[in-house]
């Protein structure tokens, strides 16, 4: 009866380890260019993982890589959160490597940061302690942030939230860069820096406290002089649909009623499940399915394997 036993409880063991090994996850399909569509907004709160660190879903070469970015640039964008502001997200990231170590980045709780010890250090500006200290995008806005050598604008639907000078205060920033610093070496290492990510990319990257809960859209990366250099959102339109996603969000800076569709529509978010609804086929069905299967195919070899049996006199 024991070795019946032992049989059946290997045979659940087995199949909950298929099921499991069946798990999606963000690192089973890489963004892939070759299938790379156009979009009009982006859901940056997609990934695969349920623990530990995720991967990146929306990746890009650096716009600004070679380019003059000596008189200054700008990064423009619409966000739309979805559920709660996770402070050390990441809305965008521009990363390089080698030589131009770092990364700048801006987060959904207003945060703006840099940091290349290359080129002077970092800067943490709107965050203090890791924690939020004013959220500007709150319902949703349109983000400008102006990038000079005298320092930085943040603003929110035309109205400026902070400048460099926020540096000079302790509760609300700090870094190695200062309100009078030349901001010129954080130009110079945006045109060096290699790689442009949404969604990923700032110093924390933990699934269930740093996702990004933003529908992101419009987005521009520019020069100072009016020079556009990224435009069009761009998604691996397979990865999206595998992950539960959908190319068909809407570009909400731009259509009012759309956006408070998606808000009045929005269902509560429950763990890691995203508040939009997806047009897309999402996995989680299937795996409701597969773990109902093994658990009835358990009880059933639990059951073979305790059933009494009779055996005729020899």
């Amino acid at each position: 009866m024991k070795r019946k036993i032992l049989a059946a409880l290997l045979v659940i063991w087995v199949l909950c380890t298929t099921v499991s090994g069946m798990v999606v996850t963000a690192g089973d399909f890489d963004p892939n260019p070759d299938n790379y569509v156009d979009v009009d907004a982006i859901d940056l709160s997609l990934h695969g993982e349920t623990s530990g660190d995720f991967t990146p879903v929306y990746v890009f070469d650096n716009p600004f890589l070679g380019k003059d970015t000596s008189n200054g640039v700008v990064f423009e964008f619409y966000a739309k959160p979805t559920w709660e502001v996770h402070v050390l997200g990441t809305i965008f990231a521009i990363q390089g490597t080698g030589d131009y170590d770092g990364r700048i980045y801006f987060t959904p709780g207003s945060y703006f940061g840099f940091n290349s010890a290359n080129f002077g250090g970092y800067f943490d500006a709107n965050l203090y302690n890791y924690a939020l200290v004013e959220d500007f995008i709150k319902d949703g806005a349109k983000i400008r942030i102006e990038l000079s050598t005298a320092g930085f604008c943040v603003y929110a639907n035309d109205t400026l939230c902070y400048d460099q000078s926020i540096l000079a205060d302790s509760s609300r920033a700090s870094g190695d860069y200062t309100a009078e610093s030349d901001f010129a070496p954080v130009l110079k290492w945006l045109s060096g820096a290699q790689m442009l990510y949404f969604g990923y990319g700032s110093w924390w990257n933990t699934v269930s406290s740093c996702e990004a809960n933003i529908n992101l859209s419009d987005v521009s990366f520019r020069l100072a002089d009016g020079t556009e250099l990224f435009s069009q959102l761009r998604a691996d339109g397979e990865l999206l649909e595998r992950l539960g996603g959908s190319l068909e969000l809407k570009n909400e800076s731009k259509d009012i009623a759309a956006s408070w569709e998606l808000i009045t529509d929005a269902q509560p978010r429950l763990l890691a499940l995203d508040t939009v609804n997806y047009e897309a086929q999402s996995v989680l069905p299937i795996m409701i399915v597969m773990v109902a299967v093994v658990f009835v195919l358990a009880v059933a070899v639990i059951i073979w394997a305790t059933k009494k049996r009779r055996y005729d006199d020899i």
